[in-house]
């Protein structure tokens, strides 16, 4: 044991290479772990501009809205927070186990794709109940990466929390402009 400690240069700085291939090593596994965080942003960030290509526009405004709305920038503030949360949580267990992490990262992927179609069905084509629908599958499919991500890296399950009690509101939000503009089940169907 003590013949490696000198051999890598920990004892008696007898061979400073060692020393050196270790902090590159160590190097290259952070600049591997910042690459892959800034992945995962990236992906969430083109999730983002694909789904900001249905715009509201006049239509949504034109649309009966309960009175507890939040206004538009506290909506996009909280989606902002949101994604880069998810990006986060997937990165954790991405840096924590690998690809023994790609089930789990198969349900956070499937939201990225759920959160697209929900912003074409609500904001492209108006389809209020079809909307609804997609969100509440976004919803399981939350909770069952919350669920998957606890056996791999409990904080990035954590992360995963705010996401789920956010669909549960933005549910509850789409269900009420369902109801408060003629939605009913033939309109879902």
């Amino acid at each position: 044991m003590l013949k490696l400690f000198f051999t890598i240069g920990v004892i008696g700085n007898t061979n400073t290479t060692g020393c050196q291939a270790s902090f590159e090593q160590e190097a290259l596994f952070t600049m591997q772990r910042l690459i892959s965080l800034v992945a995962f942003l990236v992906l969430v960030v083109l999730t983002v501009a694909v789904s900001t290509q249905f715009l509201a526009g006049d239509w949504y405004q034109a649309v009966n809205q309960p009175g507890w709305n939040p206004p538009a920038y506290i909506l996009a503030v909280a989606w902002a927070v949101l994604y880069l949360l998810l990006a986060v949580s997937a990165w954790m267990v991405w840096d924590s186990a690998g690809g023994a992490s790609y089930l789990a990262l198969v349900w956070w992927f499937m939201q990225l794709i759920v959160s697209v179609v929900w912003s074409w069905l609500f904001f492209d084509l108006h389809r209020v109940g079809w909307a609804m629908v997609a969100l509440g599958l976004w919803l399981l499919l939350a909770l069952a990466t919350i669920k998957a991500f606890r056996s791999f890296r409990a904080k990035a399950s954590n992360l995963l929390v705010p996401v789920a009690a956010w669909l549960v509101f933005a549910l509850w939000l789409n269900f009420t402009q369902w109801r408060l503009n003629g939605g009913g089940p033939g309109s879902v169907f």
